[in-house]
């Protein structure tokens, strides 16, 4: 019978990692697992899904349980080996962003995470928010919301994104801003005509 609950909050966490619900899914893996501890299947899952957020460490371990519960031919040891690849290739860069955050250059420190550590992983939920951070902290608001926005189809279920785009739509400089890029866009629409 727990195998069977297992497998129901397996495919339950499958479907909504298919629909880009990570966080969600999330909660039914670790259901899964705590009904078969052995589910390499759910294991696997749960560290593609813990990638994708950002949760290095998590995903990591959810791997090496994986592996401990399998013999050949299981591609958490290919997982575990590209993430630690791209931690140390990145492990500099990630400093360099705690450097420049503490001096308040904050524009360097998103160009860093913009372009050499995001791609290293395939642009994660936690990746995008703390670009968005960033680039709100260095003023650019439109930026920010474009990357909550990109965090948001990373993960659908991503509350950091959700409450940061909620907070910023709520501020009347992005209403305003807003409000004059329509303006400009009917106004060039009219000379045009």
């Amino acid at each position: 019978m727990l195998k069977n609950l297992a497998q129901f909050y397996f495919n339950k966490s499958l479907e909504l990692a298919n629909k880009g619900e990570l966080s969600s899914a999330l909660d039914y893996i670790s259901r899964a697992v705590r009904y078969d501890s052995n589910n390499i299947k759910a294991w696997n899952l749960a560290g593609l899904c813990f990638y994708r957020l950002g949760k290095y460490k998590m995903a990591e371990y959810c791997w090496t349980q994986s592996l401990r519960n399998s013999g050949d031919h299981n591609s958490a040891a290919v997982y575990l080996e590209d993430l630690k690849n791209s931690l140390e290739a990145t492990s500099q860069h990630f400093s360099e962003v705690a450097v420049f955050c503490q001096k308040g250059k904050y524009k360097k420190a998103a160009e860093i995470v913009d372009k050499e550590i995001c791609p290293r992983f395939d642009c994660s939920a936690e990746l995008l928010n703390l670009l968005g951070v960033l680039q709100m902290l260095e003023g650019k608001t439109s930026q920010a919301v474009t990357s909550w926005e990109m965090a948001l189809t990373v993960d659908k279920s991503n509350r950091k994104a959700q409450r940061y785009l909620k907070d910023v739509r709520g501020l009347f400089s992005y209403k305003l801003s807003k409000f004059w890029n329509k303006l400009r866009n009917k106004v060039g629409v009219i000379k045009n005509e």
